[in-house]
């Protein structure tokens, strides 16, 4: 979008506990020779994961769909749902688990999780498995609905409770119809703001949001019958043996990592074999994310 088109979008303020507050009115920059640490004092470089709370997740797996919609039934959803499941749940999430939604029905669990208290609750995650096609439309079994019609529910202006809170979204759908043949690589080599000291912050409403796609934008998205999607099954892999060790950038690096390099498709047909796939996340977060075990 070019500058010219630009939207304002409104913020929301949310105020951190600061032991020593200042001045709520005065804003206090920090020297050039302060380093990050020092000069954010009330805004701390990690989202407060406590072990005594647990995190709440929401997993939607259409697998079937209306005649009408013309979507074909979702084969090895169940293994993703079951896989990413488990790990969430080593990951002290609550999931909440719900299979084959319309979409009046996944709209409305996001409205009444928006009216939920999070208090008790460190983030939100949502896996999203069914069909999709591009400009974030993905499919409930009854029709299409907007992703971001659907997340937009749980932000600050909606959902106050979850203000500065991780709110995570994986979705395992198709955004478009393009193959990507990939290309032969022989050799290759290698491929902080300042904080203001002030108590209040005006957070932009998308802040501390992140949407991790199973592909990029206009590309299909492969899913094995017997085994699951590539993405859901890398996701879970990757968070099973390094979720509690390793910052959600790095993890969803090794989740990128996985799917572009360890698959490949395999099937009768030469318009759809050897085809390859990389997901794409597009980060909102503002500090770095670790889970715990």
């Amino acid at each position: 979008m070019d500058y010219k088109d630009a939207q304002p979008i409104d913020g929301i303020w949310f105020t951190e506990r600061n032991p020593d507050p200042g001045p709520q009115d005065v804003e206090m920059e920090c020297s050039e020779s302060v380093n990050v640490e020092e000069c954010s004092e009330s805004v701390n470089a990690r989202y407060d994961m406590d072990p005594e709370k647990k995190n709440l997740a929401l997993i939607i797996n259409n697998e079937k769909f209306d005649e009408s919609t013309e979507m074909s039934k979702r084969q090895g959803s169940d293994r993703d749902a079951s896989a990413i499941k488990k790990t969430l749940k080593s990951l002290h999430f609550e999931v909440i688990d719900r299979k084959n939604l319309s979409v009046k029905a996944m709209t409305q669990i996001f409205t009444d999780i928006s009216k939920w208290e999070h208090a008790k609750y460190n983030c939100f995650l949502c896996v999203i498995l069914t069909h999709g096609e591009d400009d974030n439309q993905i499919y409930g079994t009854d029709g299409k609905v907007n992703l971001n019609d659907l997340v937009e529910k749980l932000l600050p202006n909606r959902c106050l409770r979850l203000i500065g809170k991780p709110k995570l979204f994986f979705v395992q759908a198709c955004r478009g119809t393009k193959l990507d043949r990939g290309v032969v690589m022989h050799d290759a080599g290698d491929v902080r703001e300042k904080y203001q000291n002030v108590t209040s912050h005006k957070v932009p409403l998308w802040a501390d949001v992140l949407l991790a796609y199973s592909t990029v934008p206009g590309f299909y998205s492969w899913r094995n019958s017997t085994n699951g999607s590539w993405f859901i099954q890398s996701l879970a892999h990757i968070l099973e043996k390094d979720g509690d060790r390793l910052e959600l950038q790095q993890l969803m690096i090794s989740v990128n990592r996985r799917v572009a390099y360890e698959y490949e498709s395999k099937t009768r047909h030469s318009e759809t074999n050897e085809m390859k796939q990389v997901p794409c996340i597009a980060s909102m977060l503002t500090k770095e994310l670790y889970f715990y075990k």
